[in-house]
């Protein structure tokens, strides 16, 4: 069922608001936060999913405790975006496990990708796989220099 179906009333977003800080969260400690018993918040919660409002739940992880010592997101420009290179960019960065989010934008660019790997020279390894895509690409790299929020 589509999301534009139900209306989410001050609870739904109570409710949304929480998990998507905790994501982990229990069941009786969320439905004491919003007033509701745990059988009715966790009714709340299955139809929120059902409805496609949430549509998973994970872990943040330090990036540093993966390795990571160089972090930041990447502009990717192509000179002519066809539908198959559209494919093979989506294989490149699904392949790439130091590339860990990837999206299509619109405006000067036409992604923008999350680069969070050991060094730069896996940064340059990542724009070489890039190159042998046989495409014209501009990758314009940003570095993360600190978290804000």
């Amino acid at each position: 069922m589509a999301r534009a179906r139900i209306r989410l009333d001050e609870t739904d977003h109570k409710i949304l608001s929480l998990l998507t800080q905790d994501a982990g969260l229990k069941n009786k400690e969320l439905a004491r936060l919003v007033g509701l018993a745990p059988s009715t918040c966790l009714v709340r919660v299955r139809r929120l999913e059902r409805y496609g409002f949430i549509v998973g739940y994970r872990a943040v992880v330090a990036r540093s405790g993966l390795g990571a010592r160089v972090e930041g997101w990447a502009d990717i420009r192509f000179k002519s975006l066809t539908p198959e290179l559209t494919r093979e960019f989506t294989r490149l960065v699904e392949a790439a496990p130091e590339i860990v989010e990837a999206h299509r934008i619109a405006g000067r660019s036409d992604y923008v990708v999350r680069f969070c790997g050991g060094d730069m020279m896996a940064w340059n390894a990542f724009r070489e796989r890039l190159e042998t895509l046989g495409c014209d690409a501009e990758a314009r790299f940003s570095l993360l220099i600190e978290s804000v929020k």
